[in-house]
């Protein structure tokens, strides 16, 4: 009965404090850090929302050692991320354990996204996806690509045009359920999947597909928080195209 007690006492903690703001931030800092190498390499494997790198780009433009602020960028959010880690594991809020739970969590997710947007199309349409929008990758960068989309487009479109949006919009209860809340949720999914279009060509079937998703997305973020929103989102990435893009 002890272990049993001590087993739901730490289940608990962890959807409790991994859901936190603090700790969605530490625990995506390793999609950024493979991402931010990963582009070094491979540079189409870029993502099309991702702002920190276009800023970052410019900034080095101006310097004369480009590598160097680089290097120190990713090299000052990695020192920041283990003195919050640090930080979170002293206050009991954060745990290295979390990790293997999150990731299998986060799989769980991914499998019913697909599934239900799936279902989704073929219910709406009355058609599959089949595989239309996805783009052919090798394993490395294709696991680039879904690392940046990951968590690109969770911060532009989740963290930004739900969060902030909502904030702004709905005031500080606006996590709080709402026609209003709802229907920005609806709108931002639109718009996600609609950004999909600025480099293929429009498909009804894979744009109603995409919308379905970000829907999933966002509930996610509202319901579980930035990290498992952005990892869900990456992993389901990384079997479409690393696996059904073959």
């Amino acid at each position: 009965m002890a272990v049993l007690a001590q087993s739901q006492s730490a289940l608990g903690n962890y959807f409790r404090h991994s859901s936190g703001g603090t700790q969605s931030a530490v625990l995506t800092l390793p999609l950024l850090l493979f991402y931010g190498a990963g582009i070094t390499l491979v540079p189409e494997a870029r993502n099309g929302v991702d702002l920190i790198s276009s800023a970052l780009s410019s900034l080095m433009a101006r310097t004369s050692n480009p590598t160097a602020v680089y290097v120190g960028f990713y090299g000052v959010l990695a020192v920041a991320d283990v003195v919050l880690f640090l930080w979170l594991r002293r206050k009991n809020h954060l745990n290295p354990q979390w990790l293997l739970p999150l990731l299998g969590e986060c799989l769980l997710y991914a499998f019913v996204t697909g599934m239900l947007a799936s279902m989704a199309t073929r219910s709406v349409l009355g058609l599959a996806t089949d595989g239309q929008g996805v783009r052919h990758f090798g394993l490395i960068a294709g696991l680039i690509v879904s690392a940046g989309a990951g968590l690109h487009e969770e911060l532009f479109f989740r963290l930004g045009g739900v969060g902030l949006v909502g904030l702004l919009w709905l005031g500080k209860d606006w996590q709080k359920p709402s026609l209003r809340l709802l229907a920005l949720v609806c709108v931002s999914s639109v718009v996600f999947a609609l950004a999909h279009y600025l480099g293929e060509p429009f498909a009804l079937t894979s744009f109603v597909f995409r919308t379905v998703s970000g829907m999933l997305f966002a509930t996610l973020f509202l319901t579980r928080g930035f990290a498992v929103a952005a990892w869900t989102h990456a992993l389901y990435d990384a079997w479409v195209i690393v696996v059904m893009g073959r």
